[in-house]
């Protein structure tokens, strides 16, 4: 009889301190997502050649997630601002529930990108980029 009273209270006492690591584990960025923040951060107007190689690199490699691919061929594909055809998949990632955070992050600062990030899509790219 005393069990659940002892037990419970320890238990819930547990999943309590479980929960703030599974939501930081929520924001840790992949390397993929980290590496793109950067290449954003830096971005004017296209891609340099040197950032085109890591990119291909990253599309190429079997640890990138499908959307991260997706966002890596929009970035290679970038010529001042998204490339139409990007931009209705560059979307989709936006409104999936099951896609993290950071790589919606990155796929809605593409979409509204124009020449540059703004001030405030520098700040979360940063954020992402640690």
């Amino acid at each position: 009889m005393n069990f659940p009273r002892i037990a419970l209270p320890i238990i819930l006492s547990l999943l309590l301190l479980a929960i703030p690591g599974l939501s930081a584990a929520e924001d840790n960025a992949s390397a993929a997502t980290r590496t793109m923040a950067e290449i954003l951060i830096g971005l004017h107007h296209y891609p340099s050649d040197a950032d085109k190689d890591k990119l291909k690199m990253l599309a190429a490699d079997v640890t990138t997630s499908a959307h991260e691919k997706t966002i890596a061929q929009a970035l290679l594909n970038l010529k001042h601002k998204p490339a139409d055809a990007d931009k209705p998949r560059l979307e989709a990632i936006t409104k999936d529930a099951a896609a993290p955070a950071a790589v919606k992050s990155l796929a809605g600062i593409l979409l509204s990108l124009n020449h540059q990030p703004t001030d405030a899509d520098t700040a979360e790219l940063k954020r992402i980029a640690k």
